[in-house]
């Protein structure tokens, strides 16, 4: 089957098919409709290479995401975003590269994908990878949008979750279940989304009139070992608070190994809560209190933006942000206890 014996059994020109098959809105709803009748019964393809060369496209994105000892692959937060890009591209008759970019490989990177314009456009996974790919882009006028939020820019297209609305109303709850010394695990300060989620953490304790810079407080970097570290630490130190909340579910995992290894009790002695409800956080023990994100369609969303700017339609520069919100479990239990401070 070829666009010739489409356009003969549909009665059109071999133009139309195109227009149809490209989705351009000059084409009338009669011939379209037969058009797409002859494409559904003869289950027809256009070639690829015929595509690329009909409309001046590759039909090809790239997905450029930091590489982090590996996580990119371990953590199931990248595995579902991920997935939410590469299906809403194939939904769209788009293929996709992946790549991990870090900062010893990004004038290779840069030559491979930006400057060779062999791919439509870019989605740039973090702050991280849009800080070391973001000017070439710009530069060779190549479509891009950001995972991850750009407030410096307001012409660059981006899509998040609302860190400080999920990161507060995790703070809130445990506040509300009366706990009054709420630790805090936090990601990457270099990163938006950590800063964010700290905003979040110390606005919901500054309307409770509890004190935002309190004794338990870290930086990891998002790892289940980082949580683990952290937390011991804190335990060998003489932990006091009743409450933690971890910027991550794999830092929450962390944490919670090593207050189950110390003999603490969760939620009786501890409460945890982590930030992105990922699958594992619903089997942990106790189940994970946390807040969700909706990654997959973060991913869509990311997809979407692009692939509409590659094909031309008219839309603003915008940041989407995604709602946030709490999933209540086990780990944070119903009521703190409350225990005289013993911090100097």
């Amino acid at each position: 089957m070829t666009i010739d014996r489409v356009a003969e059994l549909a009665y059109v020109s071999r133009s139309v098919v195109s227009r149809v098959l490209n989705n351009h809105p000059h084409v009338s709803d009669e011939a379209r409709r037969r058009v797409l009748q002859v494409v559904k019964e003869h289950n027809y393809r256009p070639s690829s290479v015929a595509r690329s060369l009909a409309t001046n496209r590759t039909f090809e994105v790239g997905v450029l995401t930091p590489q982090r000892t590996g996580e990119a692959f371990a953590n199931s937060f990248w595995s579902y975003l991920h997935s939410g890009i590469f299906e809403r591209c194939m939904e769209r008759s788009y293929h996709v590269s992946l790549s991990m970019v870090a900062p010893e490989v990004a004038g290779e990177t840069e030559q491979h994908f930006l400057r060779s314009k062999r791919l439509d456009g870019f989605i740039f996974v973090t702050q991280e990878v849009t800080k070391l790919m973001v000017e070439v882009a710009q530069t060779q006028d190549v479509p891009f949008v950001l995972v991850g939020h750009a407030p410096e820019r307001s012409d660059w297209c981006s899509v998040d979750v609302d860190n400080v609305e999920g990161a507060q109303k995790a703070a809130t709850h445990l506040h509300q279940l009366g706990h009054e010394r709420i630790g805090v695990i936090l990601g990457n300060l270099d990163m938006q989304e950590s800063v964010d989620r700290r905003r979040g953490y110390r606005r919901a304790l500054a309307e409770a009139g509890l004190d935002v810079e309190g004794r338990w407080t870290a930086v990891g970097d998002y790892s289940g070992q980082s949580g683990f570290e952290i937390m011991n630490r804190w335990i060998e130190e003489g932990l006091d608070a009743t409450a933690v909340f971890c910027a991550s579910d794999t830092m929450a995992m962390g944490a919670l190994l090593a207050l189950h290894q110390a003999g603490v009790a969760v939620p009786e002695d501890v409460a945890v809560v982590g930030f992105d409800n990922l699958p594992f956080s619903k089997y942990t023990t106790p189940p994970l209190t946390t807040v969700h994100q909706p990654i997959g369609e973060k991913g869509r969303w990311a997809a979407d933006m692009l692939l509409d700017q590659i094909e031309g339609k008219e839309a603003e520069p915008s940041h989407v942000e995604l709602e946030a919100e709490l999933i209540v479990r086990a780990s944070c239990g119903t009521a703190a206890v409350r225990m005289p401070s013993t911090t100097p």
